[in-house]
């Protein structure tokens, strides 16, 4: 069977970059930001020295872009991530071809913070996450122009754990496209929003039985409430609480 279409120079060049426009699909572009230092490291301890980082990806590049010139200046593909790499003097730094609009990057285990400075590109992003951190959400916040994100949560608490990392964040993305997937759990995915509206009727559910069970209980006195407890025990720790909190104000006003 062929394999070329000789004549595709003589078509039109609408048909052509349509054409050419059609061999583009959503891809999975993973990505690892190395760290390493040189092999003739001066430093007499080989921990210390400059540290530089290398772009690292298993994903080939795309096979439009080993067509012909053409379909390389069609702009179907973009020079990307290169801001991760930190490189030697005199060294050139590597980048990713990479549509923008439609990839989605996998980062892996790498610390988001790692991409800080290439963020504004990654509109779609994948990473997995061995325990919850709410410096993970932190760093997902540099991602200003994200889309959709889909993040793998392992960890023992599940997603519950996700909900109380999440829940006192803005984050960018629209939480119906943060998508909280558990591999170890058959791949269980939910998106955020969803999450919250479980916890919200867990929590309805929680109280509702609380009031069914107490809802015709005596009110309690404060006196009450602190009986057998040793109140002037309390007092010296109470007051360095006090005192600590109002040396926060004071910083705070100057």
């Amino acid at each position: 069977m062929a394999t070329t279409f000789h004549p595709f120079p003589l078509l039109p060049w609408e048909l052509r970059a349509l054409i050419w426009e059609h061999t583009v699909e959503p891809r999975t572009v993973n990505v690892h930001a190395k760290k390493y230092r040189l092999d003739d490291n001066k430093s007499e301890d080989p921990a210390e020295g400059p540290v530089y980082v290398r772009l690292v990806s298993a994903t080939p590049v795309p096979a439009v872009l080993h067509a012909c010139h053409e379909a390389r200046d069609m702009g179907l593909y973009q020079k990307g991530l290169s801001e991760v790499e930190v490189v030697p003097e005199g060294g050139e730094s590597r980048y990713l071809w990479v549509n923008f609009d439609i990839d989605t990057i996998d980062f892996g285990e790498d610390d988001l913070f790692n991409y800080q400075l290439a963020a504004d590109s990654v509109k779609r992003l994948r990473c997995k996450r061995p325990r919850t951190r709410g410096p993970d959400v932190t760093a997902l916040n540099n991602f200003q122009n994200l889309i959709e994100a889909h993040i793998d949560c392992v960890n023992e608490d599940g997603l519950d754990e996700w909900y109380s990392i999440f829940e006192p964040w803005n984050i960018s993305c629209d939480r119906r496209n943060i998508h909280l997937i558990q591999s170890e759990n058959n791949n269980c995915t939910i998106t955020f929003q969803a999450l919250e509206e479980e916890i919200e009727r867990r929590q309805q559910l929680e109280l509702e039985e609380f009031l069914a069970e107490h809802g015709d209980a005596e009110p309690v006195s404060v006196s009450e409430m602190f009986a057998g407890l040793d109140l002037s025990a309390m007092m010296p720790m109470l007051q360095q609480i006090g005192e600590s909190l109002q040396n926060m104000e004071d910083d705070d006003n100057h």
